[in-house]
């Protein structure tokens, strides 16, 4: 409920900030979003009530898309569009690295001291933050706020294109698979033959860091040669990568988780610039459609391949995630097709 239910929250709230984002500048609705949840950070850390703790992690899912949402139409809104790949690659890694880091720090404070301290010191961290941004970050030139537009006819008429739809389908069902797998091939590695011990799978996490090193390159990569390459090129590393955790090689599985991690980094980092530059007269609202696309597939990745594993095991959800990520990059491949 502390993981899924924050990042269902995630999920139904980012459309809010759609109409928020044409109305306010960018960086004060980060600014705005970051101070409270340093604030509902902080509550987790005093409090010893169990749904107390819940109900502020509900409102870290709130407050987050405020940061993640807004900030990729921030990003395209200060990289020129010959750097714009490369602007959402650092964003990634900074994702990337976060993410290793929150695991590595939680295991090791909590370890140390107490989960409380763990979440003390993730607020001391946020609030740091909250007065860089303050007083570091630039005032995007082309930021341009737009008053009174029907957003809700924006969003309903982006999700009846055919070609938005299809591209919005691909986010959800890489981050799915990315988070079926990055949990699952942890209980994978703790069975026979390779029966792992807590520390050393919380170690197996440091691949995450493939994230921040690739993504940069792979975001002005895509400046270069083109976004719809480098989607198709981490969609089929991916269903590679899945294979080979599959096997019963130790170095195997952790190649595999590799490719994994590589390509949902690669397909994160220009698929929302690839939707930029289609609606390039919105980026606000089709950035927050895409981030809520995102957030479904983490809600779901977390929930339905727990129901999978209790039948079928690790190859069970490894095969789920193959052909949902097949069926769910078809449409978009049909749709480039056709183009020809």
């Amino acid at each position: 409920m502390l993981l899924s239910g924050m990042l269902f929250v995630m999920m139904v709230s980012t459309p809010f900030y759609a109409p928020i984002s044409n109305r306010f500048a960018h960086k004060n609705i980060m600014l705005f979003s970051l101070f409270f949840l340093f604030l509902s950070v902080f509550l987790s850390s005093v409090t010893t009530n169990f749904y107390i703790l819940l109900f502020s992690r509900f409102l870290q899912g709130m407050f987050l898309p405020g940061i993640t949402a807004i900030m990729l139409s921030y990003v395209q809104e200060i990289y020129p569009k010959s750097y714009r790949g490369l602007g959402l690659g650092i964003y990634m890694a900074a994702t990337g690295f976060g993410a290793v880091i929150g695991r590595l720090l939680a295991g090791w404070i909590t370890f140390l001291y107490s989960w409380k301290m763990a979440f003390l010191s993730f607020a001391v961290l946020l609030f740091i933050a909250f007065i860089a941004m303050l007083f570091t970050l630039p005032k995007p030139e082309r930021n341009i706020i737009k008053k009174n537009i029907a957003t809700k006819n924006d969003i309903l008429l982006y999700l009846s294109n055919p070609k938005i739809l299809s591209i919005l389908f691909i986010p959800t069902v890489v981050f799915f698979s990315f988070m079926a797998i990055s949990t699952f091939a942890t209980y994978h590695l703790a069975q026979e033959p390779f029966n792992l011990n807590t520390r050393e799978l919380g170690n197996v996490f440091l691949v995450l860091l493939l994230g921040v090193i690739v993504s940069p390159l792979v975001g002005r990569y895509s400046d270069i040669i083109g976004r719809v390459k480098i989607m198709f090129f981490g969609i089929s590393i991916l269903i590679f990568g899945i294979f080979l955790t599959l096997t019963q090689s130790f170095t195997l599985v952790i190649i595999g988780m590799g490719f994994v991690t590589i390509a949902m980094f690669s397909v994160q980092s220009v698929a929302p610039a690839y939707l930029g530059e289609i609606v390039s007269n919105n980026k606000s609202t089709i950035s927050i459609l895409y981030q809520s696309f995102f957030y479904l597939g983490g809600c779901l990745g977390t929930f339905i391949p727990s129901i999978v594993w209790e039948y079928y095991e690790y190859s069970g959800v490894a095969i789920f995630c193959i052909i949902l990520l097949l069926l769910g990059s078809s449409p978009f491949a049909y749709l480039k097709f056709k183009e020809k």
